[in-house]
Formats: C-alpha cells, structure tokens, sequence
C-alpha cells in the first residue's frame, strides 16, 4: 500500500474498513489498484457480470460493517468519511437494483466509451512505453466481450422480475451505441484502431503485433455492434421514459441525496425563465435586438473565430494557462500540480466538453477534450469560456487535483469517491465562480456563461418531464403541454441555442442517464446557498478562499452528507 495509506487515517476503525473494500476493488479496477500502489495493474476495469455481481454482494456487505461501527469517538475526518461511505454505498446497490448499472448504454460514458477514449492521443512508440499502448490493445477485445456477456446477463435479470426497472437500455440507448461503435471503425471513413499513430521507426515484430491488434479491435467492435443490433435491440423496450419511482431512485443516486422532484422541477422552470430574462438585458447591451440577434452577430465576429485544430488547441491551452494565473491565491489556492493538464482537441462529432481525470499513479495525465461538431474545425470562443471553466479550472480539473493532493482524505474518497451531484455541482458553481472573479472578459463571453445555465435549467426540467410524464407548467417558452424528444431538442436550440447536432447528443444521452442531469443545477444550488449563508453569519469575516479550501477538504461525497458536514463547520 502507498505511503499515504501507511501513514494517513487508515489505521482508525472506519478507515479500515475502507482499506479492505479498496483491497477488494484492486483486483478488478485500475483506478482502485493504483489508488494503493497495487500492481500491475489491469488496462482495463473488470466489465464482467461476475464482478457486477460480486461489486454488489460486497457493497452491502461494507454497508454493514459501517453501519455497526459506533459515531462515538470518531474523529471529524472518520465521521465524514464513513458518512460518505454509507451514502455511495447504499446509492450504488439502490442504482444497481434499478437495472440500470448493468444495461447502460448511452452515447457518453459507459464500458464501451472507456475503450474507446482509452486510444486517444495514444502514440505506440519503439520502446517499453509503446509496448503498454499494445498491451492495451490487445486487451480491448475481452472487455467487450466481457460487457457483452453482462449484457445479456441483464437482460435475463430483468426477464426473471430482478429489477425494478427493465434489464435492457431503451431502443434509443442501444441503437445510438450501435451508431457510434460503426462510426468508429467506418471502413469508408476513420478506423480508429487501425490508425492508432505510431512511430515511424517501428520494429517489425512492433508493426505486425499493432497491425494485428488493431484489427482483432475492429472485429471484435463489428461483433459487438451485431449483437446490439441483431440480439439486443429487438429486446429493447421502445419508450424512453422509466416512471416515476425508477427515475426517483436514479436521481437520488447520481446526486447523493433525497429529491424533491416536484420542488425541483419549480426550481428549473425558475431559474430558465429567470436566466432568460438576464440574457435578454445582455444582449441589448451587446446592441442586440435579442440573444438569437446577439449571437447571430457574435458567431460571425472574426476576433472570437478560432480556425483548425492546431489553433484551437493551443487557444484552449493559452487560457487555461492564464485561469490558473488569474485563481492563484485570489478565489482559491492553487496545488501545485494543477498545471499538469492536457488540453486536447478531438473531431469525435459530439460536439461536447469533457473532463477525464488522471490515473492516480501518475501513469495518465488529466484531460481537458474538446470534441468539435461533425463537419467542423472552426468554433467562436464566446460561447465555449463557460464549458472550459466548467471542465477545466476552477471546475472539474481544480476539484480533482484539490482531492488527490489532500493527503488527510482516504484513498477512497481521494481517488475513488465519484458522486455526480458532487462534481458537476462544484463544476456548475464554478462557472458563476469564474464570472463573479473577472474571468468572463465581456459581455459576450458573459451571454456565452449565461446561454450554458439556460441549457443545464432546459435539462432540469426536460429531464423529468420526459422520464416521469410532469406536463410542462404555463410558459412563454413553448405553447406545448406535454414533453417530447423532438420538443426537448427544440428548446435547446431555439432557447440555449445549442447547435442541432450536439442538441440531438444531449437528449439522447440523458435519456440513457435518467436524472443525472438534475446534478449540475441541484448540486451547483447546494454549494451557492451553504457560501451565502456562511458569508450571512461571518459579515466582514468572511473570506471565500477559506471557505472554498474548507468546503473542498471535506472530499467528494453525496449531497445530503456534503450538506451536513459543510453545515457543521459554520
């Protein structure tokens, strides 16, 4: 075990307890292994249903053991820690009992993608170090396999009444990922295995090991996309909504906390309508006679075009170069290795911004992708600022390097401990952080963070009223009263004005991700209302990098222990 687990909390009663269910991941997730120095470590997470099976029975089981141990003498960092424990615990196995963790298919995030993202911007060089990118390689084709097998095994679960849910993704799911898996290996167009860049010096015995790797990957992605299509789909239900008491229980988990769907669902509609308004005032101030007139003249202002990859790629760099500088000891501390970052630009046709964290051995840099719309390699800067804050820094890429340089917290909670309301409520918080700094220049980038909150508030309310069947409330917005697909896709565009493709992306996703999206808005509300109420009772005391950096060293955690704790240290 590392020296951060030799010497940190581990030898007390709670952080024990933690330190054998990691033990026990170790051995099926890579992430877990490098979190406590194991190794080697596997190329990729253990996508079996075997290991689903056993994940479960051992979540409960750690449950258990957390729940006995008496709060009575526990420190706040042991509190705090069994606290988070318990509350992933329990929401990982009510998730699992959804069906939901063994059937996700969506177009964003799933075993599938991991293999996928796994090979970009990967180099096989001829040395040791292109050898694990063969290693990786040759690897790839189990794992579908292996989520095959758990596929069907779903299915099965779901035919016996195992599931509160259905055992199978919706139609939608399962053909978005079938479209996705035959893009990638478009024998027409980009096979993203057999042109995996290598170096030019490459030894034969190299060359014919990538050449054959590459191709048992293609293979194996056209076996996987058959059985999506000629087995799973004619099995998947074809409606997109899971009802009510499904969609309460997968929210629940993705956020770390009780829901009030219908509360929620009023603080969407309020907030749309509200940053709507303040758009409009923008706008007119940009001498706009609206924000669609507003952007309409922003996109055809050839001082924010950025134009190819390579220019893209280094602005993206440049100015989260000069974010950090800016944050530096002003609205937050900095650790030192948050520079260490790479800034990527990918044609994947998505259109989005992601973040994907390091390894927690070094052995992977954090990433910052950007991946372009099809057919597109030219993009205006106003309106991305706000997703390179969310994913960047002071959002995604701070959090995590705060948690992983925070050697009081657990491996687990450091490494390990992924609670979307927690992350994509800080990430959703910092982009207003950023703009109550300085960091939004103007009023263009300003309607560009603007026209992003609109779109997460658009995803609040279009997100339950598609999965629970909500009409849609009295709005000057849209004259409909029932949700649809095609009406969700309008208002990002017509309202957002998110382009058509990443629009048609988004619905699709989050209809494979009931409730997940409530986590950027919700969570984003929990940290914005516990920092007014700190600074309401502290007045003139009150100082915002301190309380960013105390907040923060809590670690990662659901919304309901997050809100308990942060209050606790009022």
């Amino acid at each position: 075990m590392s020296s951060d687990a030799e010497n940190g909390p581990q030898r007390t009663p709670v952080a024990g307890i933690a330190d054998r269910y990691v033990e026990r991941l170790a051995a099926h997730e890579p992430a877990a292994a490098q979190a406590i120095g194991r190794g080697p470590v596997a190329p990729f997470p253990d996508a079996s249903p075997e290991w689903y099976a056993e994940r479960h029975t051992l979540d409960g089981a750690v449950r258990d053991e957390l729940v006995a141990v008496d709060e009575a003498g526990l420190s706040s960092t042991e509190r705090a820690l069994r606290a988070a424990m318990i509350e992933r615990l329990e929401s990982t196995r009510s998730l699992d009992h959804t069906g939901f963790t063994t059937r996700l298919l969506a177009p964003l995030a799933t075993p599938v993608h991991r293999v996928r993202e796994a090979f970009d911007s990967v180099v096989v060089t001829d040395d040791e170090a292109g050898d694990e990118g063969l290693v990786r390689l040759e690897a790839a084709p189990s794992v579908l396999a292996d989520y095959e097998r758990t596929l069907r095994e779903s299915r099965s679960a779901g035919d016996r009444g195992e599931f509160t849910g259905s055992g199978v993704a919706a139609a939608r799911q399962v053909r978005g990922v079938a479209e996705q898996v035959a893009s990638w290996i478009d024998p027409s167009g980009l096979d993203v295995y057999r042109s995996i860049a290598h170096a030019d010096a490459l030894s034969p015995a190299r060359a014919r090991r990538l050449e054959a790797a590459a191709a048992a990957m293609t293979e194996a992605s056209e076996r996987f996309r058959r059985f999506l299509v000629d087995d799973l789909l004619p099995s998947a239900p074809s409606a997109d909504a899971v009802g009510e008491d499904v969609y309460a229980a997968t929210a629940s988990s993705f956020l770390g906390a009780r829901l009030d769907l219908d509360e929620i669902s009023a603080y969407g509609w309020d907030e749309l309508h509200r940053l709507v308004a303040e758009a409009t005032v923008v706008s007119r101030r940009l001498g706009a006679e609206g924000i669609r007139d507003a952007a309409r003249r922003l996109d055809a202002d050839e001082s924010r075009l950025l134009r190819g990859v390579p220019v893209i790629r280094a602005w993206l760099a440049e100015r989260m170069g000069a974010t950090i500088d800016a944050l530096d000891g002003d609205a937050l501390d900095m650790p030192p290795h948050v520079r260490d970052v790479d800034c990527i630009v990918s044609e994947a046709a998505s259109g989005v911004f992601f973040y994907s964290p390091g390894a927690p051995d070094g052995s992977r840099r954090p990433r910052v992708v950007w991946t372009l719309p099809g057919g597109t390699d030219t993009v205006s800067t106003w309106r991305d600022v706000t997703s390179l804050h969310h994913e960047g820094v002071p959002g995604h890429h701070y959090e995590h390097a705060v948690a992983h340089a925070n050697v009081a917290l657990h491996p687990w909670q450091r490494y390990l401990c992924h609670v979307h309301g927690y992350a994509e409520g800080w990430a959703h918080y910092a982009e207003q952080l950023a703009g109550d700094v300085g960091l939004v220049r103007d009023d263009a980038e300003r309607l560009g963070l603007l026209l992003g909150q609109i779109w997460r508030s658009v995803r609040i309310v279009a997100d339950i009223g598609l999965h629970t069947g909500r009409p849609i409330p009295a709005t000057p917005l849209t004259d409909e009263a029932r949700w649809t697909p095609s009406l969700a896709r309008d208002l990002l565009t017509d309202v957002a004005l998110v382009d058509p493709v990443t629009a048609r992306f988004e619905v699709d996703r989050y209809l494979g991700w009931p409730g997940q999206a409530l986590a950027f808005k919700v969570g984003a509300k929990l940290w914005t209302d516990t920092r007014d109420a700190a600074r309401s009772q502290r007045g003139d005391g009150f100082d915002a990098r301190r309380f960013h950096a105390d907040a923060l060293a809590l670690g990662p955690m659901g919304l309901d222990p997050l809100r308990k704790a942060l209050s606790a240290t009022d």
